[in-house]
């Protein structure tokens, strides 16, 4: 009879167990960080004023002094690349 008793409760139980665990799994994925395409993508800033104009507009990603990356459009992100460097885009 004391099974009977044991099984009885833990029948009695199980809806709350479930409904505990499901709330706990909801709270952890919503407390999960969402990394979005700014952050994954991050670009520094522009460090070489190539038109002279007093506005950064170039990168020098290859750290030899010259650019090799423009931005064409004022949008703070690279368009013209220089891959082969021959210090002109590709």
């Amino acid at each position: 009879m004391h099974s009977n008793t044991a099984s009885k409760r833990l029948r009695r139980i199980t809806p709350y167990l479930i409904t505990v665990g499901l709330g706990l799994s909801v709270a952890a994925s919503a407390a999960e960080p969402e990394l979005s395409d700014e952050v994954q993508s991050e670009i520094p800033a522009p460090t070489i004023d190539t038109d002279g104009d007093g506005l950064m507009d170039a990168w020098d990603r290859s750290g030899d002094g010259q650019p090799d990356a423009w931005d064409s459009d004022g949008d703070g992100q690279p368009e013209l690349l220089d891959n082969n460097g021959d210090g002109k885009p590709d």
